[in-house]
């Protein structure tokens, strides 16, 4: 979903990047990452749906309950956002591939689709997600509809404020390296040596941010599942520092492709590297919390 999300935006910059230079490379690779986003998306619903029939086989019912009381204002509306996303994105594809070397404002147009899908995603639903979790851990699944006005000042809460930030920079990471790696297989190297500096160098500070976010996060938590990462339960507590102590060699890696090694084995080992930080990451989320 990070790829899903962010991966429209860089399809912007590329096209931007294309439009200036009338590179058609440029905007084929523009297509590819679009088309790479679209695909993510699928795959992300999938997962999704797994994951829910995960959580309804493991019998914690108390997170479909929450996700009633959002029915009336925010689950059924967003159905109708993930169509938009997909509306949006295709329009886009379809719009540029028949106009591969479309006019200024056409281009103009079309890009304005990709903003709209990927802000769509990034504003909606990790605050969303993150309020029905927060509810269902805190056992207030069952009560009235949620309004409006009640979900903004939930949204308010430190917890999701920092883990929608914490989703916005691991998306951004994820899809700087991932438009790098598609710049070095649809490109010449020559051409995609600047494209893959600046995703690599995006990467790196949205993965810095993470240091200060992520530790404005921890704070957040319930105090038991902070206990969990800071000592009282080994095996959480190792993850994390795992997770944390990999996190540092992911900079090292992401410095390394920003500055010296614009390789393919390079951005291999980035992508890996980010791999494996956020499986840790989510394995020591998820034994802190039983």
């Amino acid at each position: 979903m990070n790829f899903a999300a962010a991966g429209p935006l860089a399809a912007i910059w590329i096209d931007c990047r294309g439009g200036k230079q009338r590179d058609e490379p440029l905007f084929r690779l523009a297509r590819t990452v679009t088309w790479w986003s679209l695909a993510a998306f699928g795959l992300a619903m999938l997962l999704g749906a797994l994951n829910g029939l995960l959580i309804w086989a493991s019998g914690e019912r108390e997170f479909f309950a929450t996700l009633l009381r959002f029915w009336e204002t925010k689950i059924f509306f967003g159905w109708w956002e993930l169509a938009f996303y997909g509306a949006c994105v295709g329009g886009f594809l379809l719009w540029r591939s028949f106009r591969p070397f479309a006019t200024r404002w056409e281009r103009i147009v079309s890009r304005f689709l990709l903003l709209l899908a990927g802000t769509n995603l990034l504003y909606h639903f990790p605050p969303l997600f993150s309020v029905i979790q927060m509810l269902a851990r805190e056992n207030e699944a069952t009560g009235p509809t949620i309004d409006s006005s009640e979900f903004r000042s939930l949204m308010a809460t430190p917890q999701v404020i920092w883990l929608t930030v914490h989703f916005l920079l691991a998306s951004i990471s994820v899809t700087g390296m991932l438009t790098a790696r598609l710049a070095l297989w649809r490109l010449e190297t020559s051409d995609a040596d600047p494209i893959v500096a600046r995703a690599s160098l995006t990467a790196l500070i949205a993965t810095l941010l993470q240091l200060p976010i992520g530790t404005a996060f921890l704070l957040a938590l319930p105090a038991g599942e902070q206990r969990s990462l800071m000592g009282s339960d080994m095996l959480a507590t190792g993850l994390f520092a795992v997770a944390l102590l990999s996190a540092l060699w992911l900079m090292h890696v992401l410095a390394s492709a920003a500055f010296f090694q614009r390789t393919a084995r390079q951005v291999n080992q980035a992508l890996a590297t980010m791999l494996g930080v956020i499986v840790l990451m989510t394995a020591a989320m998820l034994t802190s919390r039983l």
